[in-house]
């Protein structure tokens, strides 16, 4: 994990950036929660996006303090493909919801979502001394739960029937990664 300052971006990997959130990029947003193919698993784009539903979402991700939020950008094209972050960052307890959307179906399948996982937690754990980062995911997300094992988060458990969409409802994978496991996997790879 490292900051880029050529870029402006706040944490570099070898396939994207993560910088903050800007203004301009809630069209991107909006466009991608408002394509159905990159929100199918999702519960959110059951309508289209308001006015007020972006400027909500940029509000709360650029004025909170329990919230860091990030662009993900191509780091070969230099194009926004989708955002992540750290939400509801609980600091006593030290723990937060990990979020992600690959918004750009041609950014899909090229390790993106994984490296942006991988580069969150480690913000997570190294810079905001949490101890537990988690994330629910719509079960039969399979790329969705590929990608958030390859950055560490274990399977601890299925709520059932939790999210409708589509018509139906699917069950939801509840994954987490602890502190000691992002250490003990960090200290394999040295």
């Amino acid at each position: 994990m490292s900051q880029d300052t050529t870029t402006g971006a706040f944490l570099s990997g070898t396939k994207v950036l993560l910088r903050g959130l800007r203004r301009e990029d809630m069209e991107n947003y909006r466009r991608w929660m408002d394509n159905a193919q990159a929100t199918h698993f999702m519960e959110t784009g059951w309508r289209p996006a308001s006015d007020r539903d972006i400027e909500d979402i940029y509000r709360q991700s650029t004025e909170s303090n329990d919230t860091a939020a990030f662009v993900i950008v191509d780091r070969k094209t230099k194009k926004p493909v989708g955002c992540c972050g750290l939400y509801v960052i609980q600091w006593i307890c030290r723990r937060a919801d990990f979020r992600i959307l690959i918004g750009e179906p041609s950014a899909w399948d090229k390790g993106f979502g994984s490296e942006a996982a991988k580069l969150t937690v480690a913000y997570g754990f190294d810079k905001l001394n949490l101890e537990t980062i988690y994330l629910g995911v719509n079960a039969e997300n399979k790329r969705a739960i590929k990608s958030y094992e390859n950055a560490g988060f274990v399977r601890e458990g299925v709520r059932r029937k939790l999210i409708y969409r589509n018509g139906r409802y699917y069950d939801a994978l509840m994954m987490s990664v602890l502190r000691e496991e992002y250490v003990a996997a960090k200290s394999k790879k040295r």
